[in-house]
């Protein structure tokens, strides 16, 4: 190929390597499909190989038969069943036994000098009962730089055929088509006809203007060859003209020497190198659309889910809100008791710090069971049932809110099951570490619900509770009950009412010591309950806020992995598409410039 670049030419070559590694690259940092990573390795290498000619078709079609007129020489084995059951190379060298290179790849090789500068490669029937046969001629198909289409003019494209035309399609490959066998054709009017359909059908397989097609008798052709000793030797000899005289055969119809100057003439120089410059450009081409498709479905996956991830943190948020707003009423229920406790003990004051009540007043044990009976009554066990209710409230809740994220993501992991999204795609590291954190969220939230206990989360965080109040008003007032601490911050103000009558005149207790003692009882009364209310207020908030602070944090550990891997989901599969979009750019402007270097000269050749 150097031979015949020019330096600016030389410079496309450079751009394209630059181009398959950058492509490569960005696929690389995108977890992309492993058959796609070995594709652009090996064409990297491929660039620097001689002009890979693909000979392609069902088996019964000619293939071997078509190769052996242009050797005019049988090298190929030829014959009614498929006869060619691996991939065959040809290259140039001394006639011999092939040479097997791996276990489906054979190499024969032929004296004849166009194939210095190209291999031939037959392949095996695109219709082959054996699947592993077609898989071989499919995956040769992107290293080909120009494909020649074998099919039968007895049945033209075949519904096998057509499906391999799309994968031909696919790799965006020089394609010229073969119609072999008009040797036994009904009448010259069928090849008129078959034309005409072949040209529309394959028009609208793989767009664009209708194709090259060569109608030919490939038996004709190397029967003329084999038949005498003169042409077989002006073709090993390289002459195009006498190799093309040589293989003329009787039916004027058969287009094989028109086909066979295009082999020998239109490959040699520069249309070969336009070929073989705009062969890697197919496979790029394919490569980042078939990735933009791939990534743009796996950008909207990791959308789906990031959805699914916000709507479980808005719930959670929302859940926040909620509990510590709806908090509030069991604090102010718990305000109305204290304070109708305090209406009560104002009240009790009122009626019993009289003058009249002074021998009761006298016995401080009468004193504070009357005043624990008739003030504070059921007042601390209200409270009991206030604090429950509140804890019960809480702990239903935060079983709710689990019971809703493991719904978001039953639901989404279904809608994904449907779309095929959670099924192994191409191998790739996306989708085995996705399903790994996708299981790892869903199997904490199970566990969790599973395991979830009402009374004991109830009991625990009572448990919080208590230890918060015997930590601020002893210990020993804990193990009365919450009731025993009311009557320790109010009853024991009372007490000491005992003390003041028994110091002072009964009368002028009667007229100036009692009302102003019971005014103080009030004051101090009113004083503690204010009191207690903040305190009890501020423990059950905090430890409120404490343990719904422990559930948001359960359920957060269980989420936020998860949002971390799409986050840097999200930045690399931006940063992919940006990549190859910008190469499917470059891709469409080396073309540009490969067409300008090198015009197509195809058409002339007739």
């Amino acid at each position: 190929m150097e031979k015949v670049l020019s330096r600016k030419q030389s410079e496309l070559v450079g751009v394209e390597r630059k181009l398959v590694l950058v492509i490569r690259e960005a696929l690389e940092r995108a977890d992309g499909p492993r058959e796609d990573l070995e594709r652009l390795a090996a064409l990297v290498h491929e660039m620097d190989e001689l002009f890979l000619l693909v000979v392609v078709g069902e088996y019964n079609t000619g293939k071997s038969t078509f190769i052996n007129a242009l050797l005019g020489d049988e090298v190929f084995e030829m014959g009614d069943l498929p006869t060619t059951r691996v991939i065959s190379i040809l290259r140039y060298g001394s006639a011999g036994a092939p040479e097997p290179v791996g276990e489906h790849v054979r190499v024969f090789r032929y004296p004849l000098e166009f194939l210095q500068d190209l291999e031939i490669v037959d392949t095996p029937g695109t219709n082959s009962i054996e699947r592993m046969e077609e898989e071989l001629t499919r995956g040769f198909v992107p290293r080909a730089d120009l494909v020649l289409f074998v099919t039968s003019l007895l049945q033209p494209l075949t519904a096998s055929e057509l499906d391999f035309l799309g994968h031909i399609r696919q790799w965006g490959k020089k394609t010229v088509f073969i119609v072999n066998g008009i040797d036994r054709r009904n009448s010259d009017e069928q090849l008129a006809r078959v034309r005409e359909y072949l040209e529309r059908e394959i028009s609208s397989r793989l767009g664009g203007d209708p194709p090259p097609i060569y109608f030919i008798s490939a038996r004709q052709a190397l029967r003329a060859k084999v038949g005498g000793g003169e042409a077989v030797q002006a073709s090993v000899s390289g002459g195009a003209d006498g190799a093309a005289a040589a293989a003329q055969p009787e039916d004027a119809l058969n287009e094989y020497p028109r086909l066979e100057r295009y082999v020998l003439e239109t490959l040699r120089d520069k249309e070969r190198v336009r070929l073989k410059l705009l062969s890697p450009l197919g496979v790029l081409r394919r490569v980042v659309e078939h990735n933009l498709t791939a990534l743009a479905g796996r950008q909207g996956i990791v959308h789906g889910d990031a959805r699914i991830l916000a709507s479980i943190r808005e719930q959670l948020v929302g859940y926040v809100g909620d509990m510590t707003t709806d908090s509030e009423r069991y604090l102010t229920d718990i305000r109305n008791v204290l304070y109708e406790i305090e209406r009560r003990g104002k009240n009790w004051f009122d009626d019993t710090i009289r003058v009249r009540n002074v021998g009761f007043l006298r016995n401080k044990d009468a004193v504070e069971n009357r005043f624990r009976n008739e003030v504070v009554a059921d007042g601390p066990h209200r409270i009991e049932e206030i604090v429950h209710g509140m804890v019960d409230w809480m702990v239903r809740n935060n079983l709710k809110l689990w019971n809703s994220a493991l719904a978001e993501l039953e639901a989404h992991g279904e809608r994904l099951r449907e779309q095929g999204a959670l099924a192994p795609h191409a191998g790739t590291e996306f989708v085995y570490n996705r399903e790994e954190l996708f299981t790892r969220m869903r199997n904490p939230i199970e566990n969790r619900l599973q395991q979830f206990d009402a009374d004991s989360e109830a009991r625990g965080i009572v448990d919080a509770v208590n230890t918060s109040i015997a930590q601020t008003f002893g210990v020993e007032m804990v193990a009365a009950g919450l009731g025993a601490l009311v009557v320790f911050v109010i009853a024991s103000k009372v007490a000491d009412v005992t003390g003041i009558l028994t110091a002072t005149l009964l009368a002028v207790a009667g007229l100036l010591v009692l009302p102003a003692r019971r005014r103080k009882l009030q004051r101090d009364l009113e004083a503690n309950i204010a009191r207690l209310n903040a305190d009890l207020t501020e423990l059950l908030r905090t430890n409120f806020g404490e343990q719904l602070g422990r559930y948001e944090q359960q359920l957060l550990e269980v989420v936020q992995p998860y949002e971390r891997f799409l986050e840097t989901e999200r930045v690399k599969l931006e940063r992919a598409l940006a990549e190859l979009r910008r190469a499917q750019g470059e891709i469409a402007d080396v073309e540009r410039r490969v067409d300008e270097a090198f015009p197509d000269e195809a058409a002339r050749v007739g």
